[in-house]
């Protein structure tokens, strides 16, 4: 109880700490991503994500399909999280 007033009084809550690392988390997706497509492998094949959205094997192409891949699955167990902590916490 007593690092409550402490982490708010540096405006290190958890909530913020949490989201900061979902950015930096994408961020070396989208880099990753951007990397793998820049390098030019001649095998890489166009991937689609959840049927409905294809990605070209460009620089762009793979770090968006990285950034809505990772952002979408770690988001939603984020999310899972909040909902389950806010209901039984």
């Amino acid at each position: 109880m007593s690092e409550e007033p402490q982490a708010r009084a540096t405006g290190l809550s958890g909530n913020r700490v949490i989201v900061a690392l979902y950015l930096v988390v994408l961020a070396v997706t989208a880099l990753m991503g951007a990397i793998i497509g820049s390098i030019g492998l001649r095998d890489l094949e166009a991937v689609t994500f959840l049927g409905l959205v294809t990605f070209q094997p460009t620089p762009l192409g793979l770090a968006a399909f990285g950034v809505t891949t990772i952002g979408t699955f770690l988001g939603t167990l984020l999310l899972l999280v909040v909902v389950v902590s806010r209901r039984y916490v």
